[in-house]
């Protein structure tokens, strides 16, 4: 096993790390995005990342969990979230983002990396994958949660025959428990077509309304079960939801890398 991924374990294993969607999520948001690409983002992405756009952006979707054990981007684990003061989600970086430790200011930072042809290919390649990731991220809504329970960490549920907490729920079991062992590409192209609601497009600002968007959602009366129990019927009520989200990352994600690489402005 590489050191990658021994790194990865530990994280998981010490607690409270946040890997939004899993892989299979996080998977399904880059290849909606690299079918989005326009020919010169395309090209740009595959000159960075050295491979076929839609297999090098799913590769390159999980990578910033994958390093978040490792000594040299340890600092990297408060960029992958923001917690709202409880019952506000009105994005103000003074409050939500001491420091620029979150994930707005974090995609923010890392689009500039992106953007900036003087820095070097490496770089700018890490820049992509944060960035891949970061999007897909703040559209999981408890990464865009509450800071009086951590984001759901602190909520314990009950699914099935063990238990979790309600991030955790999210993060790891939520797509599983409405589709099964779908493949991610499969999902992608299922959802790829549907019509986007909301600010699609990439300009100043519009991370935080993203990341307000996501908050709204953990608001819903339905999103803390009652008693801590998942039932089916709470699964039924979320599906579309994170279909939606997902979707929407992806378009989003797209029309960013356009703009970005592809000087679609």
């Amino acid at each position: 096993m590489n050191r990658r991924w021994l790194a990865f374990a530990a994280a998981l294993l010490l607690g409270g790390a946040a890997h939004a969607w899993g892989p299979h999520g996080h998977q399904v948001v880059a290849e909606i995005a690299a079918r989005e690409l326009t020919p010169k983002a395309r090209a740009e992405v595959e000159r960075l990342l050295g491979d076929r756009a839609s297999n090098a952006m799913r590769e390159a979707s999980t990578w910033a969990d994958e390093i978040r054990g490792e000594p040299q981007w340890r600092h990297t684990g408060s960029w992958h979230y923001l917690n709202f003061e409880r019952g506000d989600c009105h994005y103000n970086p003074k409050r939500n983002c001491r420091g620029g430790n979150c994930v707005v200011a974090a995609l923010e930072r890392e689009v500039r990396n992106l953007g900036d042809r003087k820095a070097s290919t490496t770089e700018r390649a890490n820049a992509l994958r944060f960035v891949i990731h970061f999007v897909g991220d703040m559209h999981q809504p408890l990464h865009a949660g509450f800071d009086h329970d951590r984001g759901g960490n602190d909520f314990q549920i009950r699914y099935g025959r063990g238990g979790n907490n309600l991030h955790g729920f999210w993060d790891q079991d939520i797509i599983r428990a409405y589709r099964g062992k779908l493949q991610a590409v499969r999902h992608a192209e299922e959802l790829i077509e549907r019509p986007i609601d909301g600010d699609m497009h990439w300009h100043a600002g519009v991370a935080a309304r993203w990341a307000e968007q996501s908050c709204a959602i953990v608001q819903a009366p339905w999103f803390y079960p009652a008693g801590g129990s998942i039932d089916t019927h709470y699964v039924l009520t979320a599906a579309p939801i994170v279909d939606a989200q997902l979707d929407a990352a992806g378009h989003r994600l797209a029309d960013l890398l356009n703009k970005v690489l592809g000087g679609d402005r």
